[in-house]
């Protein structure tokens, strides 16, 4: 197993509010309360939003598709929440902060237990995932439409149990799953046209190498999942979980993969060309290898710095890996040119930097575990949630390196705030395309809540708006924008929804795979005069967040 650092002689320490160095910024307090904070004169401008400030996104509407858990037994979890009679539900979201009910569907019975969801990121078509721990997963593919109505196209075997998460790769012809139950991962080809399927399952790579799960289910046996304690742990971690798959975004061919149960991340070479996960490169520990769990969940990049961080379900700790874009880069041209590959067995990419909590210092570890972690569009937030605590924990980014060897790094965190999220287990949760709301599933407690962020300071406020759903465990931000170059052609647009297309610098992270990063319009004279009103307003809005961060600099 590689070292998860160098041979330096310092000591690395998990850290309230700071980084594994003597200073974390002068960003950073030690809150341990929920905060308090209040800066109405920072609010005032973040805050207030109109349809203007939408169209500098170049979005025509917000939808999002959110789902429920219909069967409890199926879980490896125990969510305490009401089970759903349906479990897909469509959105619409206005600028107000509040949702509307467009669409119901998925029968509980027969759409049972979506947990996790994927948006196209170039055609309107939104893909699921069941979760069940008996029987294999199933995927569907849904045609999304501008009213929210859903049609299904495709469903296929998801080859595993318990599946937990879904990837679209960088040519967006594979969809990757990942089966928590049994590990597995599987790689499915998709038509680059329609998002269709273009078939079953074309690859799959078992972390277990055929040894029969050692665990047993809750339902015969075995624990809950969603506890934390010593006894549950160990049963949790006697077999390998992968939890997510996440491509590295620079050049699309390595698969970072989060084992919850063995506390790892393995490093895999993806075959782009093949559709296929190769080998394992390399495996290095989530965490500080304290000898106490840690569970890594989720793994997210930076969108502007070679750093990647990973949310620790168990030890409710986020781990900060500085990447080795060259070591990518000589993996990528390796493979281009048929070299050989197991030159780079034992390799990795990651090397950590800092380990911080997501939960006041004071409160005990096994009475939470972390749900999801993204990093703010704009870079200078990651967020994480926290199940026990209940709360939206806010650290903000390090923008730039410290000349003083003892200051912080670029892209490590420290606290800004924990914030309650008015409801019990927030699973997930899932900002707008503009990053000024934040949309939170409430599993427990049946609800999913609404609050503004302050992209100044990274404060949330209850904005008011809460709605009752049966078990909410993912959150999908699907934006719809038109941009069919034949307006006249209506029939067509009914029939198959809006499309848009994003660069091809298109990067599969968690947090922004749902969010184009670059749209390219279809040619009419009136799209045309509209994306010059567009981008007008997108360059004022640029120029007043400069502003802000020069003020900030000064200060």
């Amino acid at each position: 197993m590689a070292p998860y650092n160098n041979t330096d002689s310092k000591v690395l320490a998990h850290q309230s509010t700071s980084v594994l160095t003597s200073d974390a910024s002068s960003d950073g307090g030690n809150p341990t309360v929920i905060s308090t904070i209040h800066h109405d004169h920072a609010m005032s401008r973040t805050n207030s939003f109109n349809d203007d400030e939408n169209e500098n996104f170049g979005v025509d509407q917000q939808l999002f598709f959110v789902t429920s858990y219909s069967d409890f037994d199926k879980l490896a979890h125990g969510p305490r929440g009401h089970t759903a009679k349906h479990t897909l539900r469509v959105y619409r979201f206005l600028t107000d902060g509040s949702l509307v009910l467009l669409h119901v569907n998925g029968e509980g019975q027969k759409v049972i237990n979506p947990a996790f969801s994927r948006f196209h990121p170039r055609l309107n078509v939104v893909y699921t995932c069941t979760e069940d721990i008996e029987e294999n997963g199933k995927i569907l593919a849904y045609e999304i439409l501008s009213d929210g109505s859903l049609t299904e196209i495709g469903c296929v075997d998801a080859g595993g149990t318990s599946t937990c998460y879904l990837t679209i790769d960088r040519d967006q012809r594979h969809l990757i799953a990942v089966n928590y139950w049994d590990s597995s991962l599987v790689v499915i080809p998709l038509s680059k046209e329609t998002g269709e399927f273009a078939g079953p399952i074309q690859n799959v790579y078992d972390p277990r190498h055929g040894q029969a799960m050692i665990a047993a289910a809750k339902k015969h046996g075995g624990v809950n999942h969603s506890h934390n304690d010593a006894s549950t742990i160990a049963q949790r971690q006697v077999d390998p979980h992968s939890h997510a798959l996440v491509l590295d975004p620079f050049e699309g061919c390595v698969a970072y993969v989060p084992d919850l149960g063995k506390d790892l991340i393995r490093e895999f070479w993806y075959d782009k060309r093949e559709g296929k996960i190769q080998f394992e490169i390399n495996k290095l520990p989530s965490g500080l290898s304290t000898g106490k769990p840690d569970g890594p969940r989720y793994l997210e990049f930076h969108p502007k710095f070679n750093v990647a961080y990973v949310v620790n379900e168990l030890s409710s700790t986020v781990a900060v890996f500085s990447v080795d874009r060259e070591l990518l880069s000589e993996i990528a041209h390796a493979a281009k040119n048929n070299q050989p590959m197991d030159r780079f067995k034992g390799r990795s990419t990651l090397k950590l930097i800092q380990s911080i909590k997501t939960v006041p210092s004071a409160f005990p570890t096994q009475m939470n575990t972390c749900g999801r972690i993204c990093v703010h569009q704009s870079g200078r937030f990651v967020i994480v949630s926290n199940r026990g605590h209940e709360s939206i924990t806010i650290f903000r980014v390090k923008q730039c390196n410290s000349h003083n060897s003892g200051k912080a790094m670029r892209g490590t965190l420290a606290q800004v705030g924990f914030f309650h999220t008015r409801g019990e287990t927030p699973r997930h949760f899932q900002f707008d395309h503009s990053g000024q709301f934040l949309i939170v599933a409430n599993q427990d407690s049946d609800t999913i809540a609404v609050f503004t962020f302050n992209l100044t300071s990274g404060e949330l406020r209850f904005s008011g708006n809460e709605y009752r759903v049966p078990s909410p465990n993912f959150i999908c931000s699907c934006p719809m924008v038109d941009r069919y170059s034949d307006e006249d052609d209506v029939e067509a647009r009914e029939k198959k929804g809006m499309t848009f297309h994003v660069s091809d610098n298109y990067h599969d992270h968690d947090a922004r795979s749902t969010i184009p990063s670059t749209v390219v319009v279809d040619a009419s004279k009136k799209n045309l005069v509209d994306e010059l009103e567009s981008a007008k307003k997108e360059i004022e809005e640029l120029k007043r967040q400069l502003s802000t961060l020069t003020v900030e600099k000064r200060v």
